[in-house]
């Protein structure tokens, strides 16, 4: 009887389904309208923040879809101490985890904005459903009230 060596089955080099590649050209466009809002958004006194990919499930608690099974709608995992870790799915609830943990340090009125990549599981909410996508968000946090259209440019 002779041994037939078993072929090693090489993955599918092909992008994860709700997923997508950008190339250059979609890239450079992207970029150059981010920087254009940027601009604007300095321009009103909002500063830019960049917070973790990565937020606890308690962190994001209410906004979850459905807080009793947190693997659902979400991408998440449980770490080595057994606590829920979930990609973002939005720009609000980092913003809340950011607020509550640096409030002390913060000035007022806390003017910020961000972009990042947020996911999702998608099923049918888009076409294509992508599970990734750039979210943009401006928030104003501290007394009273700004409208960005109402006013002008910070001195």
């Amino acid at each position: 009887m002779s041994k037939k060596k078993s072929k090693i089955k090489r993955p599918k080099a092909i992008t994860p389904k709700g997923f997508r590649d950008y190339f250059d050209e979609d890239v450079v466009k992207r970029q150059a309208l981010i920087e254009s809002i940027c601009e604007i958004y300095e321009l009103y006194g909002f500063e830019i923040l960049e917070s973790s990919a990565v937020e606890t499930v308690g962190a994001l608690g209410k906004f979850l879809p459905d807080v009793d099974r947190p693997n659902q709608g979400i991408f998440s995992w449980q770490d080595e101490e057994n606590e829920w870790l979930a990609l973002r799915y939005d720009l609000t609830a980092p913003l809340a985890r950011v607020y509550a943990q640096h409030r002390n340090d913060l000035p007022l009125p806390y003017k910020r904005y961000s972009f990042g990549p947020v996911w999702r599981i998608m099923s049918v909410v888009t076409k294509p459903p992508f599970n990734s996508h750039l979210a943009s968000h401006r928030l104003r946090r501290g007394v009273g009230f700004e409208p960005l259209a109402d006013s002008g440019p910070s001195p």
